[in-house]
């Protein structure tokens, strides 16, 4: 008597849940599929820089919508299901976006309520140096930095300009991102598409920001000694922001570092970060 297979033909297989890193695969089939394009090419293509574009088919993070819909419409891709697909991942657009960001591939992910302590630091902080050292140097007739060509509200993306006083910051993306410290401190590096800008963000959630110093310095890697590195070192602050470098080359690569203080001693919060 040959041996029967008995299928349970009314259990329905659940279908895997969708991931930052199953997303980042189906761009990369896309991209084949399209002819596999290198990164310069879809740069050129999409005026995406190739650090972002790197990251949107790696699965180390979600990319933008923006992102997203560029490459997609550039690799022939259905908008409105990649669009769909990727609004499903982020937790800012469906439920189903908050329990991707709980699988273990999105550990190194900001949680929500980090994410929303960033934003309120960063304006808190933007609001008060605005008001403080921008607002005092003004006075003295000084802005280092700051172009001639500012219009209206903002400032001009320029090396050496507060990102928080350009229009930048509007689609600023964070290109890369890594826990320090036993995850106490993140260091971040942002970028702007529309700006062709990069700066540093080190943020701190050890509760030790009283007394305490951040440092962080951002360079073009293949000249550290360049006169367009940024740094920038305050006391108090629970969020820090380097002014900004910009960079049109999309195969040139910005590398930035941080220090803290705890109670009066330095922390490296090394190795450097580049993107």
């Amino acid at each position: 008597m040959s041996d029967t297979v008995v299928v349970d033909e009314g259990r329905a297989q659940e279908p895997e849940p969708d991931s930052v890193e199953a997303f980042a695969e189906a761009l990369r089939d896309l991209k084949r599929s399209a002819g596999n394009p290198t990164l310069a090419a879809l740069s050129a293509r999409t005026g995406i820089s190739k650090s972002v574009i790197s990251v949107a088919f790696s699965g180390r993070a979600l990319p933008t919508e923006n992102t997203v819909m560029k490459l997609v419409t550039e690799l022939g891709g259905a908008q409105a299901e990649w669009r769909a697909r990727r609004n499903a991942l982020d937790p800012r657009s469906s439920p189903a976006g908050a329990d991707a960001a709980d699988a273990p591939a999105q550990r190194r992910r900001f949680s929500l309520l980090q994410t929303a302590a960033i934003a309120i630091s960063a304006a808190l902080v933007s609001a008060l140096a605005t008001s403080l050292v921008w607002g005092s140097l003004s006075s003295a007739g000084a802005l280092p930095g700051a172009p001639e060509n500012a219009e209206g509200p903002y400032l001009a993306a320029a090396n050496g300009v507060d990102p928080m006083r350009t229009a930048c910051k509007e689609d600023a993306v964070i290109a890369a991102s890594e826990a320090r410290l036993e995850n106490q401190v993140h260091v971040q590096l942002l970028y702007s598409n529309d700006c062709m800008a990069v700066w540093g963000r080190v943020t701190r959630y050890d509760n030790k920001t009283e007394g305490n110093t951040m440092t962080m310095r951002i360079w073009p890697m293949d000249d550290p000694t360049s006169e367009r590195a940024q740094s920038r070192t305050d006391i108090n602050l629970q969020s820090l922001y380097t002014p900004m470098i910009i960079e049109p080359d999309v195969a040139a690569r910005i590398c930035g570092q941080a220090t803290i203080t705890v109670d009066g001693r330095t922390e490296d919060l090394g190795p450097k970060l580049c993107v």
